[in-house]
């Protein structure tokens, strides 16, 4: 291939037949353009360039070019000479000329070489001293003209092209040498023809309007990727989901699960983008809620949510950003894994300073303990955030708190762990017990798990139920194999105790499910603690449900069997100090705010009317108006002081008014701290149903991505994938249809077909 140094230098006189059709005039001006360019051109170059010159004229395609450049040389001639005038003569183009001098120019080129290349180059641009193609630059990828082994060059798109050689000489030959490659090769030439087609549209329609074909085919194996992570299925079963298409009729190149793999993180990608930058663009403020967890395959992971406020919702939203695995559970790599996912999702540092509002997590020390705890760092980072301890944990822990300081509860609680061992931990047992019990008493043996364990209140309480339910069962059983936890059961104070047990974790249960409802916002979940507390109040003083129905099961015909008696040995739980033990630790855990001198309540009270102190409240409400400034720190955001005038002004005067617009904005605000981590226990179980042990070999950013699309994608009705499709096109992935791609091996089945060839 020839270069763009010989069809622009004609000193060197050409070889054959050529050499009489040029005349004398002709090759003076060459050498006198010659001097200009390369002056003082050694031997050796010379030898170079007629060899070029030399090996054009043996191909007849390459001698036809050679008669062109002649012709091209000749119609430069003006520029030649305008090269060596004094550039105010000859008043040349004012946009050409302060480019040429504004530019960092490659190191073996001056200005006039500079000029001379990119005007007989149209195409040629210098940037940075590095030469690139703007044409290529600006289509960037062929679409539906890419052919096998043709691409276009990332050094040409990115301005990277740079001369090679030890001196002057040679670095300006690679520079030629690589010009005239490049303006010769395929991918350019159809670069070249895209543009000519785009006169009247632009680069990006004008590719996409050719590759529709292309795009509708790519389109479905984006919808069958969807469908699969929506439905949590294996990538690999696109295999198969593409062998039908094709045996349908489609071609299909993305027909392996590693092309599956690419496009679930694509689309994930691609979600998160538009999410984040939308949510960044409102300026909405944020909560971060974090939780620990492992894997099927023991790595330490960690998720991050966010739940924010925008516009468009009247709810605050709640958004899965990644799951991370932690190399390190210390409080600095928690605490830098958190901010740099969140910087990675567009979130800056100014950002989370001005709209970072509070942080929610379950009370591990390392992220809530009070000496370099994470909690501790976002203190640190960004004050006058609000630290959150889940409100499900801390229930958790007043029950526990409870029952620690009560011996005769940790017997109960002993006995209901044995049962729940001897029926999980030995087939022989179960087995026993299905030859004897009904098929619904044996699912609610089943049901059975360790009580007030590490859980939530409503499965302890599922255990109890179901040790209730099956009890005359249970007895029969152990009367004949185990015989002390038969005499238990038949102790009457055993009953009494469990059917205790039951209607407090009854009245627990009930507030753990309303806390983790996504519409119990911070206010809403101290009513509900408060009306437990009551429950249980009343509960102290008369007899709950399960207790009142004691008589009368001993009586019946279901408990006739069981010889109850009072068993002095088994002493029965002290039910007034449990129950004040209950009501004195849930004040502490749950009502009380240890982490602020005054409570945040008395704050947010000022968006609740119904909270207010009627008696004290005057238009203006001075004492009011005092806190108001406190509240508009804490949310970081600013309430209008005429709008809290007006809405307490009609407030005292009428309750069905209208809010105004800064105090509904708050009121919303204040709903977008998280009271719990249920929604990270949900992702938790999520990440369990995609990482089973078939699929331990998934990556934990893997399962991020699927996670992602489960949790931030539409329903696969709803989804239009042709978006996203075009920007996996435009980072110059294959499309379905690309024909590059190595054929896949078809698996033959002998002894099959040998079958149907019988006749």
């Amino acid at each position: 291939m020839g270069d763009p140094g010989s069809e622009m230098i004609e000193s060197v006189p050409p070889a054959g037949p050529e050499a009489s059709e040029a005349t004398t005039d002709e090759n003076e001006d060459d050498i006198q353009f010659v001097s200009i360019l390369f002056p003082k051109m050694p031997k050796r170059q010379g030898d170079f360039l007629r060899f070029l010159n030399v090996k054009k004229v043996k191909t007849d395609t390459e001698s036809s070019n050679n008669k062109s450049q002649c012709e091209l040389s000749k119609s430069k001639e003006p520029n030649f000479k305008y090269v060596e005038q004094p550039i105010t003569e000859e008043n040349p183009s004012c946009s050409s000329k302060e480019e040429t001098d504004n530019l960092v120019l490659p190191d073996c080129w001056n200005e006039k070489q500079a000029l001379m290349f990119t005007e007989q180059y149209k195409w040629l641009e210098i940037k940075e001293g590095k030469l690139g193609c703007k044409d290529c630059s600006a289509v960037r990828h062929l679409g539906s003209k890419a052919e096998k082994h043709v691409h276009v060059s990332k050094e040409w798109i990115a301005y990277l092209v740079t001369p090679n050689g030890s001196n002057k000489t040679t670095r300006q030959a690679s520079l030629r040498k690589k010009i005239r490659e490049h303006d010769v090769s395929k991918a350019h030439g159809k670069i070249q023809d895209l543009l000519k087609e785009s006169i009247n549209d632009s680069i990006s329609n004008l590719v996409h309007k050719q590759n529709n074909k292309n795009i509708d085919a790519t389109v479905k194996v984006f919808n069958t990727v969807y469908s699969l992570v929506k439905h949590n299925r294996p990538l690999s079963d696109i295999e198969g989901a593409v062998e039908l298409q094709e045996k349908n009729g489609e071609v299909n190149c993305l027909n392996t699960r590693y092309s599956a793999t690419r496009i679930a993180e694509h689309i994930a990608k691609e979600m998160k983008m538009k999410i984040f930058k939308n949510i960044i663009e409102e300026n909405a403020k944020i909560c971060i809620i974090i939780d620990e967890a492992s894997t099927v395959s023991k790595k330490s992971t960690l998720v991050i949510y966010l739940q924010c406020t925008v516009h468009s919702a009247p709810t605050p939203v709640m958004l899965f950003v990644a799951l991370k695995e932690l190399m390190s559970t210390t409080a600095e790599y928690i605490f830098n894994t958190v901010l740099s996912t969140l910087n990675d999702c567009g979130f800056t540092d100014e950002y989370l300073k001005a709209n970072l509002i509070a942080f929610c997590s379950d009370g591990a020390n390392t992220v809530l303990g009070k000496k370099s705890r994470v909690a501790t760092k976002l203190l640190e980072n960004f004050p006058k955030i609000i630290i959150w301890n889940c409100l499900n944990y801390r229930l958790h822990l007043s029950l526990d708190d409870s029952i620690s300081e009560i011996k005769q509860v940790n017997h109960f609680k002993l006995f209901l762990d044995k049962i729940y061992s001897i029926y999980h931990q030995s087939n022989k047992n179960q087995n026993k017990l299905l030859e004897t019990v009904a098929k619904d008493l044996e699912i609610e043996i089943i049901k059975i798990g360790r009580v007030m364990g590490p859980r939530w209140a409503a499965c302890s309480l599922q255990a109890a139920t179901a040790v209730w339910h099956a009890y005359p069962v249970l007895y029969m059983h152990f009367s004949n194999s185990h015989s002390g936890l038969a005499k238990r059961l038949a102790n009457i104070n055993f009953l009494q105790d469990l059917a205790l047990m039951i209607d407090i974790l009854e009245e627990f249960s009930l507030l753990s499910t309303a806390l983790q409802s996504r519409s119990t916002n911070i206010q809403k979940a101290q009513k509900l603690i408060k009306r437990t507390i009551r429950a249980l109040e009343n509960l102290k003083i008369g007899t709950g449900k399960h207790e009142s129905q004691i008589e009368g099961l001993i009586k019946s015909d279901k408990f006739k069997d069981i010889p109850f008696n009072k068993n002095n040995k088994f002493n029965a739980l002290p039910r007034s100090m449990l129950l004040e033990n209950i009501i004195e630790h849930m004040h502490l855990r749950l009502v009380s705010d240890r982490n602020h001198n005054e409570s945040i309540f008395d704050y947010f009270d000022l968006l609740e009317s119904s909270a207010w102190p009627y008696e004290e409240v005057t238009s203006p409400w001075i004492a009011g108006e005092k806190k108001l400034f406190h509240l508009c720190e804490i949310l970081k955001y600013e309430i209008d002081l005429s709008d809290f005038r007006e809405f307490v002004n009609n407030n005292i005067k009428s309750n069905n008014v209208s809010i105004p617009t800064t105090i509904q904005k708050a009121k919303k605000i204040v709903n977008t701290i998280a009271i719990n981590n249920a929604e990270a226990e949900r992702g938790f179980n999520l990440m369990n149903i995609i990482c089973t042990r078939v699929r331990n070999s998934l990556t934990i950013d893997h399962i991020s991505d699927l996670m992602t699309i489960n949790l931030l994608g539409k329903e696969l009705t709803d989804w239009d994938a042709t978006p996203f499709v075009k920007s996996w096109s435009n980072c110059n992935h294959r499309l379905a249809t690309d024909t590059r791609v190595r054929q896949k091996s078809t698996k033959t089945y002998e002894n099959q077909l040998a079958i149907w060839n019988l006749q």
